[in-house]
């Protein structure tokens, strides 16, 4: 399949059932969009985004590469941090992080839903006053995996959810594609769902 990936300024659904490939598949998206030099965000609830940090030494799926059209010599690690986010209300700098071909993943694993919930709604407010210039071109990827736990009935406020909603409007304009991924289709509220372009749904029901 082939992908205009400045259409993920108009940002992207991801839905699937437990093991259905929603990381992956956004992890696909993000590989490549790293080798066009776009800068990545990702809100890493379940310690499962770190990898690109490292190049890839198992040898099973290595083994896979020939059939891809891969070889050994093409994995890869990309450069970016790992933050541990211990408070909720600590404040991210988007500006600071902004390093084209970086991926900056932001574990969230430590915090409560509704805490999560307070750093999202901060993070997003962040990124509009961070003053980005006007593109056309994708130049910041920004991914919140497990976005059901900003939900009300997890424990989140709704806050997260209001400004997601505000981002999906506004974000275009600068160049930033937001990813949500989460299980079901119906844990993305609101009028979230009006401005999202790309939905990518797997095992859904």
């Amino acid at each position: 399949a082939y992908f205009d990936i400045d259409q993920l300024t108009i940002h992207t659904v991801i839905a699937g059932s437990t093991g259905g490939g929603k990381t992956v598949s956004a992890e696909v998206l993000v590989e490549e969009a790293l080798m066009r030099n776009v800068t990545v965000y990702v809100f890493d609830p379940t310690a499962q985004w770190s990898g690109f940090l490292r190049r890839c030494q198992n040898k099973k799926m290595i083994g896979l590469y020939p059939e891809f059209g891969l070889k050994k010599t093409d994995a890869r690690a990309f450069n970016g941090n790992v933050k541990q986010i211990l408070n909720a209300r600590e404040i991210i700098d988007i500006k600071k992080y902004i390093k084209q071909g970086e991926i900056n993943v932001f574990s969230v694993s430590k915090l409560d839903p509704e805490d999560i919930d307070v750093l999202v709604a901060n993070t997003i407010r962040e990124v509009f006053h961070a003053n980005l210039p006007e593109s056309p071109q994708l130049k910041l990827l920004i991914i919140f995996d497990e976005v059901h736990r900003l939900l009300p009935k997890f424990g989140g406020s709704g806050e997260g959810f209001i400004q997601i909603e505000r981002a999906t409007r506004e974000f275009r304009k600068w160049g930033v594609g937001l990813i949500l991924i989460s299980q079901v289709l119906t844990d993305f509220v609101g009028e979230t769902k009006a401005n999202i372009n790309t939905e990518i749904q797997m095992r859904t029901r």
